[in-house]
Formats: C-alpha cells, sequence, structure tokens
C-alpha cells in the first residue's frame, strides 16, 4: 500500500530525490555532546547521538528543496512565522515572565527548525564535520499526510526506494533560484522568427537520444565489486552538449514544395527520413524547426551551441552522435560558461572555448545502439581532430578536447592495502575522496588559469552496455557551488525550465 503513497513523478531526478534509508553505523564526533555522524548514500551526515544504527529514515541530499507545507506542518522554518505553531511560540514569547537568554534559545531550538523561505537543504558544518543532506524520521513525512502514520510498519520493505511524489503532491525538487542569465540575456533573434512558424514532426523515435543522467558515486558505491575494471576520467565544469547525424523526416519534394512545407495542411506534408544533423544542449533540440524558443538560456549561450553545429556538422558520420560539454568562455564574451563557479576558464582566453567529448555512440541500421568504452572515446576524438586537420582546418581542431584518462583497471587494485571485508566500500569512497596524488581531488583545477577547485572524477564500468557514468565531485566545489547559489545564481538553467 505504501509504494502507492510515496511514488515518483515524470520529472523525478534520483539527485534530488527522498530515500528511504536504514542508519548504518554511528560514528562518534569528538567533543560533541549530542551529534554524532553517520554515512547516507555514501555522504557524511550529522545527526543526534538518539539515533541508532538499522533505524529506518528518510534523506533529501543538499541542494535540494522540500515542499513548503510539509516544512511548515512540521514547524522547520527558521521564520516563526512561516511556521503552524506560530501563535503559539509567539505567545509564549511575549509572556511577562524572567527567563534567561539560554531558556528561550533552548525554547526556539526545539520549537522552529532551520530551513530559510526558500526551503533549501544546504551542506552546513555542524561540530566540525560537513554535513550533507536532511535527515529525518517517518513521523514528520506522517504528521504532513496522516494517511500514511498506519503504514510505518511497511517502511521496512521500502528501504533504498526513490520518491519525489507523496500521495500525489510534490514533496522534494531540486532547487533552483530564481534565474540569472549572462551577458546577452534577451532571447536569441530565431526565437521572435520562429514562433510563428508552423511545426511538425521531423525527429523520428529512437534516433535522436539525449544524455542521461549522471548519478552520484557516493550513493552508487555499493552496486560495484572490488574485481569491477573501470576507467576513471576528469570531470569539467561546463554546459552539456549533443551533435548527431540521425534519421529525420524531411519534405518529400524540394523547389516550391520545401519552401512551401511548413504553411501546408498537415495532410500535405509528405516527408521521407534522411539523414540530418541535429544538436541539443543536454535536454532542448536546437535546431531550427524543432524546438526554436524553448530555452532559458541566454542568446550568447545559444549562440555556443550553433557555433559547434557549424564547426561539427561535416565531421560526424550518420548515425553517430557525440555527447560532450562545452568549456571555457561564451562565445564572443568575456561571461564564462557556467554562471556559477565563474573562473572556469580551462586556459581558454575570453571569448573562447572548447569541446570535450565524453561519449560516442552509433546506431546501427537495424535499430541497435552501440556505445563506445572510455579509452575509444578518447581514441576516437583524436583520429576526428587528425580529420579536421587533414582537412584543412586546424582552427577547429583545436577546439576539440579529449578525455582525460587518470586510471584504468580493478577498483581494488588502485588501492592494494585496503582490506577486502564489509568495510571495503567505506574505506575505498573515503580514500578515493580524497585522494590528491592520482585524481586532485580537493585540489585547484590545474586545467585553469584561475585558482578554482576542481570539478570531481568520472567512474564507468568496463563493458557496460550503456557506458553509464558516475560523479564524484569535490566538497570544495560543493562548498563554492553553493556559496554561488546563496546569492541567487542558477547552477542549471534547464533544470529551471524543467521546473
Amino acid at each position: 500500500m505504501i509504494e502507492k503513497i510515496l511514488t515518483c513523478s515524470d520529472k523525478m531526478s534520483k539527485e534530488y530525490c527522498c530515500t528511504v534509508v536504514q542508519l548504518g553505523e554511528i560514528q562518534e564526533i569528538p567533543g560533541a555532546n549530542t551529534v554524532a555522524k553517520t554515512l547516507v548514500n555514501g555522504r557524511t551526515i550529522v545527526i543526534g547521538k538518539e539515533h541508532k544504527e538499522g533505524e529506518i529514515m528518510l534523506y533529501c541530499s543538499n541542494e535540494s528543496q522540500l515542499n513548503f507545507d510539509f516544512l511548515s506542518v512540521n514547524n522547520l522554518f527558521s521564520k516563526v512565522e512561516l511556521n503552524c505553531n506560530a501563535d503559539e511560540v509567539n505567545a509564549w514569547l511575549k509572556e511577562v515572565v524572567d527567563r534567561s537568554e539560554d531558556e528561550v534559545k533552548e525554547y526556539l531550538r526545539t520549537h522552529r527548525g532551520y530551513f530559510n523561505e526558500k526551503g533549501r537543504v544546504r551542506m552546513t558544518k555542524l561540530a566540525g564535520e560537513i554535513s550533507m543532506g536532511f535527515l529525518y524520521d517517518f513521523e514528520l513525512l506522517a504528521k504532513w499526510c496522516p494517511n500514511l502514520a498506519e503504514l510505518k510498519e511497511e517502511l521496512p520493505s521500502m528501504v533504498g526506494k526513490d520518491f519525489d511524489t507523496v500521495n500525489g503532491e510534490l514533496l522534494v525538487k531540486p532547487y533552483v533560484p530564481e534565474l540569472k542569465v549572462q551577458d546577452g540575456a534577451k532571447k536569441s533573434r530565431d526565437y521572435h522568427r520562429n514562433k510563428k512558424l508552423r511545426k511538425f514532426n521531423q525527429m523520428i523515435p529512437g534516433q535522436f537520444s539525449f544524455h542521461y543522467d549522471t548519478q552520484q558515486f557516493e550513493r552508487m558505491i555499493k552496486t560495484f565489486n572490488p574485481e569491477d575494471v573501470v576507467t576513471i576520467s576528469n570531470k569539467l565544469h561546463g554546459t552539456s552538449y549533443i551533435i548527431g547525424n540521425v534519421l529525420t523526416n524531411k519534405p518529400k519534394y524540394g523547389g516550391l514544395y520545401s519552401k512551401l512545407f511548413l504553411y501546408l495542411p498537415k495532410c500535405l506534408q509528405f516527408t521521407t527520413p534522411k539523414y540530418d544533423v541535429i544538436y541539443s544542449s543536454r535536454s532542448v533540440i536546437k535546431n531550427q524547426f524543432i524546438n526554436n524558443g524553448k530555452t532559458g538560456f541566454s542568446a550568447g549561450l545559444d549562440k555556443c551551441f550553433h557555433k559547434y553545429y557549424e564547426l561539427l556538422k561535416d565531421f560526424v558520420p550518420e548515425g553517430v552522435t557525440l555527447y560532450g560539454e562545452i568549456i571555457g568562455y561564451v562565445e564572443e564574451s568575456n561571461s564564462f560558461i557556467q554562471t556559477v563557479g565563474k573562473g572556469y576558464d580551462y586556459k581558454c582566453k575570453p571569448g573562447e572555448n572548447q569541446f570535450m567529448i565524453y561519449r560516442v555512440s552509433s546506431l546501427k541500421e537495424d535499430g541497435h545502439r552501440v556505445e563506445l568504452n572510455v579509452k575509444d572515446v578518447y581514441n576516437y576524438t583524436m583520429s576526428l581532430i587528425k580529420t579536421i586537420e587533414e582537412a584543412g582546418h586546424p582552427e577547429i581542431a583545436k577546439r576539440i578536447h579529449p578525455i582525460d584518462i587518470y586510471y584504468h583497471g580493478a577498483l581494488k587494485d588502485l588501492y592494494s592495502d585496503i582490506e577486502i571485508n564489509d568495510k571495503w566500500h567505506d574505506n575505498f569512497l573515503e580514500r578515493i575522496k580524497n585522494d590528491k596524488d592520482n585524481f586532485g581531488m580537493e585540489m585547484n583545477e590545474p586545467m585553469c588559469r584561475n585558482a578554482v577547485p576542481r570539478e570531481g572524477i568520472v567512474i564507468r564500468k568496463q563493458n557496460d552496455p550503456i557506458n553509464e557514468a558516475f560523479k564524484l565531485k569535490c566538497l570544495k566545489f560543493l562548498g563554492k557551488e553553493a556559496a554561488e547559489m546563496d546569492k541567487g545564481v542558477t547552477t542549471d538553467m534547464e533544470m529551471a525550465e524543467r521546473y
């Protein structure tokens, strides 16, 4: 029954949802009398000492946003007036009694929370430990949704379950500040020119594929075995870009017919499958007549997307799709590609950028999609650079950046001194999160002229048919990202559009 109440919306992000978790080992924090720490989904959480190992709780990651009514019903806002107990608290505070400052602080500590009016889950530091996420009791959920109370006994069967919706109402979503775009903030002129054009179904299902959502390595560490062969590569801070040469619906006839095509009744729009180069951000196709105007991006960033279409359209073979990251500066601008975490130049000059290819897929005639492994992606990229150079376009070739591979081999061989036992996953995770020598974790990004923290690394299993990637971000980067978000800068413009 409970699984029908705790559900997933079609917009749910696994990175910013709620998860039913069972607490592992509770560790003491030196000098802390009331709090301890534990690992949840591979991340450290500071909790009250009253909690015990094996206890089942609910967890939301940092940079998620919780439902306003849920927070209000449970008196979790720091501003008393936003909570349901506001009248009670204000009445207590106004009583004419001789109370000490400590007494008032203790009362407020137990009668209000720490969430601001945005309902954002922030990375915080408690008792000297960084706490990443919000861990709470099932009773808080039941207080917001009373019909859940009688279903508590079913909760153990839900351990590991992700959800974002409770009884049809959205509980949690990614936190997206009010959108602040870069310079060139006006919508591209194509939007105004093309919004009047009639659309037709140019895309053929199954031909063009967006990139999948990348999951956190910490969260998925238990799905890895010590014997697994992996490839570990760099993670760069830019914007996602996809370009593919795929079959699309095209006007069947040329000449005047093709010019009038969009203005003809749908019954007269005769099409035939033809290869065409389609380009997109992570989840929004940018080609004319397909998705023009559906963008929260600045005109400058849209210009970057179109620029790489013009540069690469003649070098993408039929059936092949390239996935990558545009890094550096907005085209012909002093603004960085990323509004959050300014300073990530990756040794590009103002107005310049590069395209790092991290995934290559090929769609065969029978509809079967083949994914290249990371080493083959690197080799493909180097071959592409050579092809472009030999075609007489060194200016294009220098804008293509190959993926940097740091390690290839079995996980157990990366840190052979870690004993393989029931603590191996936790010990391995702790080691790799702080590995400065192999991966530069918690160090400044050496590819940037500016002193900015490295974003992190990406881990992929060998022989994975979909070449799924798992990201591990540095704490210093997450801290910088959180500080930028505190200023109201949006980390993910496509996510803003999505919600």
